[in-house]
């Protein structure tokens, strides 16, 4: 999860009274009024619509992508549905969401991650900010893996509900804000051979620096290294795992190898190429668009 100013859409959506509303309301009527209120949010809010049209346009036109108005627009919708899942998770009874991805989700190529536990090292699962990622732990936790997960929350509110829903699973949660110490807690995990859920594109945390950069969408972007640097500490095998949103509110999760022999693999360049693809492939379910300039050296 990235972390916004307590004044934002994001901050509204985790409020109390908006959190006790999605708990009690239909899934479907909740959807339903949080998209509409991310529109109207966005109606009034020009500064940020024009940001995110100005960031998918200089996003798309290396690629080709000619109708960045109608991607915007899509791109938009995208992160209202993120806001959505995230919140239901948070708001409904943990009952109720495993009911809600036992009925609507798929798990593909699951053998990748098995034989990537089977090494006994832990797993550095990687994904990003695209397609239903928060109903990612939810999906492990069924299939009765170990999960850690570093997230951040822009409400203390919401920090102390995950941690409630986690307590009595074997979910933990690495949470900065809460005085967790991250790496620190990160590389406890992979020692007791637990799966530690992070995100590629999680731009605030990178290490931004002009000499280091890697090519990705026809653009020079920041390279951060800090999955290598954490593959090669441990050992653990490196995964990744996205979550497609699908037709009807289904969802398509599937894992893929990215550096199974732990040290030495150029885990970090291959997770970063593997998260190219799948924004290629769909654009609107990625949901950082505001933060895409901060990737360039060129916009710095």
């Amino acid at each position: 999860m990235a972390l916004y100013s307590t004044h934002t859409l994001s901050a509204f959506f985790q409020s109390r009274p908006m959190m006790a509303f999605i708990r009690y309301a239909p899934a479907s009527v909740s959807a339903v009024v949080m998209h509409g209120l991310g529109w109207l949010y966005h109606f009034f809010n020009t500064a940020e619509r024009r940001t995110i049209r100005r960031n998918v346009a200089d996003f798309a036109r290396p690629l080709g992508i000619r109708s960045t108005f109608d991607l915007s627009e899509l791109a938009r919708q995208g992160m209202y549905e993120h806001y959505f899942e995230k919140m239901l998770v948070a708001s409904k009874p943990r009952s109720y969401i495993e009911r809600y991805v036992r009925k609507r989700a798929v798990f593909h190529h699951e053998d990748i991650l098995k034989d990537a536990l089977s090494r006994g090292k832990g797993v550095v699962m990687v994904t990003a900010h695209w397609g239903a990622i928060e109903l990612l732990p939810v999906l492990l936790r069924l299939r009765g893996y170990p999960v850690s997960v570093i997230l951040e929350t822009s409400t203390s509110l919401l920090s102390a509900t995950l941690e409630r829903l986690a307590s009595g699973s074997d979910v933990e949660l690495i949470i900065e804000s809460t005085g967790t110490r991250v790496l620190e807690s990160a590389l406890a995990a992979l020692a007791r051979g637990r799966i530690l859920i992070t995100q590629c594109d999680e731009v605030d945390t990178w290490r931004r620096r002009k000499s280091k950069t890697i090519k990705l969408f026809g653009r020079d972007l920041y390279f951060d290294h800090t999955i290598d640097f954490i593959a090669n500490r441990t050992d653990a095998a490196v995964v990744g795992l996205f979550c497609k949103r699908l037709a009807s509110r289904r969802y398509r999760f599937t894992a893929e190898p990215i550096a199974l022999s732990g040290k030495g693999a150029d885990a970090a360049s291959k997770s970063l190429a593997l998260w190219e693809k799948y924004v290629k492939e769909n654009p609107e379910q990625w949901y950082q668009w505001k933060k895409w300039a901060a990737m360039l050296p060129e916009a710095s």
